[in-house]
């Protein structure tokens, strides 16, 4: 019954454990190991705790990793997980229930574990693995082995862990002292006071507390301390117009694959810093192409979490999901945008720094659509929709008539309620201002309010809304359907009300200039490009598809006699 990952493992019979398989090895899981495993409460407690803990882009160091349940556990729930273990009979079991399990995004190291890395140090190897320790005094042992001894803050340094859990049998007390653990939002530490005493392990919960990690209260008495990062303080101290800021932007995607480039090369050129895409359902290569550039570390690419809890509110979903990312934690200000809308800052050298450098201290900017529509253009064209749709619609007369969606460029503080998709919702009263710098009202005391009249309000910045393209590519997003919510179809009114060519007034020449200076550096990375001529190729498909489609055929015509 055992794999050929098994290293001569040999066992007849496979254990299940709250889900999970663990080759069932008489000499390694004796009696006292096995009645827990068996009935589900073997290590039930930490892997509940990461089960509730971790995120999808979470990397784990796992410390003393034992039978591979908790790293096991683990993995199904975080990108990356690093484990050691220095009981050198159980790596071949480790690496058997690994592969019982599927588990492919694990790493196994052998050694020690302590504050600083050394030479190798004797251990006493005993027939309770959960005995071996460093130490030869305490019982009778079977063998002594050399054992390396890995420094916990190298470590930390090399794979840059946002969870950590420990459980090495009482030699965590110095464990921590000189390890950077800043970017550590939680810690699961099975402490050990029957060794060492209350007061010791008193004093190494108060360490772990001056490096920002607090421990949760208990309900009952634990020997298991979970203990977590709070949020960070209020940053309302940044001097103005601030100095380098860490601008993020998150966005959903579905079967955008043709216009990302563009729309990261604009962005980027912008001043942008950091950028979140969450993707669904792609069928034109949209997340192969994300997942290079997440490769290449110019975004971070994660599946919608509104596919994983089974639901079709994807925009609400990861917006919900952002805010308890690091980088947002880590960011000064932030916008939710979509991938055919630019920022285009209209003085300056048309970076955002620009922009805050001309305006007053804020908390919240919102920027007005300048919508743009077909430019007559019926048929896709590979190129850059910044220069194929020019024209754009301009304010008409009328409160209503000229109202526009807005999004916002909201500055991180604990003004903030919660951050949505037009704008935030504020916890008291803030500085809201319009695209050219005028103190507004409109969205503040309307907290339903996502669009404003947008006359005399983009002399600063505005939003090119470039939601049309051409003809053929609309009718690939009326099939796509809805980005926001799956099921709701863009309809022949979207077309009509945003199929505005008139004003070619609105120049983008210096945008798109500053852009293909960072496009530049895509176009010398042959894998990206393919993979952004497959998205177009696909793109052609699928119009050519739907245009033998006799119901697509009839709305093809129903747009051209709007």
């Amino acid at each position: 019954m055992s794999s050929p990952t098994a290293d001569a493992l040999d066992y007849d019979e496979v254990i299940t454990s709250r889900g999970l398989k663990v080759p069932f090895v008489p000499a390694i899981v004796t009696p006292a190991i096995e009645k827990p495993l068996r009935s589900g409460r073997y290590e039930a407690g930490e892997r509940g705790h990461l089960e509730e803990l971790l995120r999808p882009d979470d990397v784990v160091l796992d410390l003393g990793t034992g039978l591979g349940l908790v790293a096991a556990t683990a993995a199904q729930h975080a990108a990356k997980v690093v484990s050691v273990e220095a009981q050198p009979d159980l790596l071949p079991l480790i690496r058997e229930t690994w592969a019982l399990n599927g588990v492919t995004n694990a790493t196994l190291l052998h050694g020690i574990v302590a504050a600083e890395a050394g030479p190798p140090v004797p251990y006493y190897v005993r027939r309770d693995f959960w005995a071996s320790s460093f130490e030869p005094d305490s019982r009778p042992y079977i063998r002594e082995e050399q054992v390396a001894r890995l420094g916990l803050a190298d470590l930390v340094a090399e794979h840059r862990p946002t969870v950590i859990c420990c459980d090495i049998e009482g030699a965590e007390l110095k464990l921590f002292d000189t390890a950077d653990l800043s970017h550590v939002r939680a810690l699961i530490i099975e402490t050990h006071p029957k060794v060492y005493g209350d007061a010791a392990r008193d004093v190494l919960l108060a360490k772990l507390n001056t490096k920002g990690l607090a421990a949760r209260s208990q309900d009952k008495p634990s020997t298991v301390y979970i203990l977590e990062r709070p949020p960070a303080a209020p940053r309302l101290d940044i001097p103005w117009p601030p100095r380098e800021p860490r601008i993020l932007v998150a966005t959903c995607m579905k079967d955008e694959g043709p216009f990302i480039l563009e729309w990261l090369s604009w962005h980027k050129a912008v001043g942008v810093t950091d950028i979140v895409v969450f993707s669904n359902d792609c069928t034109d290569g949209t997340d192969a192409l994300l997942d290079r550039l997440d490769a290449m570390g110019e975004i971070t690419h994660l599946p919608n979490p509104a596919v994983i809890h089974k639901q079709d509110h994807f925009q609400p979903f990861a917006l919900s999901y952002v805010q308890e990312m690091p980088v947002y934690r880590a960011a000064d200000f932030f916008l939710s945008m979509d991938v055919d809308e630019f920022i285009n800052v209209r003085l300056g050298n048309g970076t955002l720094a620009d922009l805050l450098a001309a305006v007053e201290p804020f908390d919240v900017l919102s920027m007005s659509e300048m919508n743009h529509g077909s430019n007559g253009r019926l048929t896709y064209e590979r190129g850059w929709v910044t220069e194929l749709f020019t024209g754009h619609d301009a304010p008409k007369p009328g409160k209503y008539r000229a109202r526009t969606g807005v999004k916002s460029l909201v500055r991180l503080s604990d003004r903030i309620a919660q951050v949505r998709n037009h704008r935030p919702d504020l916890k008291c009263d803030g500085v809201w201002l319009d695209g050219s710098g005028q103190r507004m009202a409109d969205l503040a005391d309307g907290p339903k309010e996502n669009g404003v009249d947008c006359r005399g309000r983009r002399n600063l910045v505005s939003l090119e809304h470039f939601a049309l393209r051409s003809l053929d590519s609309y009718l690939v997003k009326m099939d796509r359907g809805d980005v926001v919510v799956a099921g709701k179809q863009v309809s022949l009114r979207y077309w009509r009300q945003r199929n505005r060519n008139e004003h070619h007034d609105h120049d983008l020449t210096a945008g798109i200039a500053r852009a293909r200076r960072i496009h530049t550096r895509f176009e010398a990375d042959a894998p990206l490009m393919a993979l952004h001529d497959a998205c177009c190729a696909a793109h052609e498909a699928r119009i050519a598809e739907l245009l033998q489609d006799p119901a697509y055929i009839e709305r093809r015509k129903a747009v051209l006699a709007l």
